[in-house]
């Protein structure tokens, strides 16, 4: 019964090697053909684009794919019951609490509970014992700030707010806040149920925001019309990006953030390929001998190996994304 026992456990554990291998493959294939193919489209769009000073609205571009690159300003500003008034395109306030989850390991087990933080509102009636695990009511409710009046030049801003999802973590500082003395942790402020407490506690939240700040921006977009930069539709396509740029500066903006995931994927495919290997090889490591070349043998020689081959399909795969 036991050998039968450790060849289950032993193609397990082969079966699991395998499946990882295979998945870390398909995500450093998909990695660099939407590399390739993402850049290829890119560098044609852009190429085709026009250059605008989006301060000089021209109907002749209407329809035009166009490279704009100018301010975007309002004179609207946000405030809450914790920051001061500020003027801000777009601002995205989060909020987490600590609050009960239940976990269960497998669909079988009786469940277990934890404080923990959590963005949202956990519904403790779901819980299969709820009793004793009573979750407060959020006090401070997540929100969405757009700007009611904006401009991008001359242009409307307000189709191109809807568009941007992209936006940057406020660093939160004393001088922001309506009370300076308010707890800030991790750039979160931190809002007790019981003012009286310094440890984290059920009911406690922590807030922080996301914004789209006044500046200079550089759009790409099929301009609309000399009022409106992009159309009505939710489905309208809209690339920003921080800063002033001319068309070619800003194909390589946005060329070297595809490569960046690229990169992502390409690293997170290496370290899957690194762990199936392992698990691949280790049941056979007292067969692993890499003499005369290196004097190690044993596990210490599967992990060798596996990191050896993992960085040799990495390359391949980089150099796939290259030469495509």
């Amino acid at each position: 019964m036991g050998k039968l026992f450790n060849k289950v456990k032993k193609a397990q554990g082969t079966f699991g090697g395998a499946i990882i291998i295979m998945c870390s493959i398909v995500i450093m294939w998909g990695g660099a053909s939407s590399d390739v193919t993402t850049d290829s489209k890119l560098r044609e769009a852009i190429q085709d684009a026009t250059d605008i000073d989006p301060a000089i609205p021209n109907p002749s571009n209407n329809g035009k794919l166009v490279v704009a690159a100018g301010a975007f300003q309002t004179s609207d500003v946000y405030e809450d019951e914790y920051l001061k008034p500020a003027a801000s395109l777009l601002v995205q306030r989060r909020v987490e609490m600590m609050q009960w989850v239940e976990i269960r390991k497998s669909p079988g087990d009786a469940p277990t509970y934890s404080l923990q933080w959590i963005e949202g509102q956990i519904d403790f009636f779901t819980f299969q014992q709820p009793q004793g695990h009573e979750n407060p009511l959020l006090q401070v409710s997540p929100q969405r700030y757009q700007a009611p009046q904006s401009r991008f030049g001359g242009f409307d801003g307000s189709r191109i707010l809807p568009l941007i999802t992209k936006l940057d973590r406020l660093q939160i500082a004393p001088e922001l806040l309506k009370d300076s003395a308010q707890e800030i942790v991790d750039n979160k402020l931190v809002v007790r149920r019981n003012p009286g407490s310094d440890l984290p506690a059920l009911g406690d939240m922590r807030v922080w925001y996301e914004v789209l700040s006044q500046g200079d921006y550089t759009v790409l977009t099929v301009q609309q019309d000399e009022r409106n930069l992009v159309g009505a539709s939710p489905s309208s396509t809209l690339f920003i990006r921080k800063g002033l740029f001319t068309k070619d500066d800003f194909m390589g903006e946005m060329l070297s953030e595809s490569d960046e995931s690229f990169l992502g994927m390409l690293y997170l495919g290496g370290l899957l390929l690194f762990a199936g290997c392992l698990s691949l090889l280790l049941p056979k490591a007292q067969a692993f001998d890499l003499n005369p070349h290196l004097n190690v043998k044993g596990p210490l020689a599967v992990v060798i190996v596996s990191a050896a081959g993992s960085f040799c399909v990495m390359a391949l795969f980089f150099l796939l994304s290259l030469t495509r």
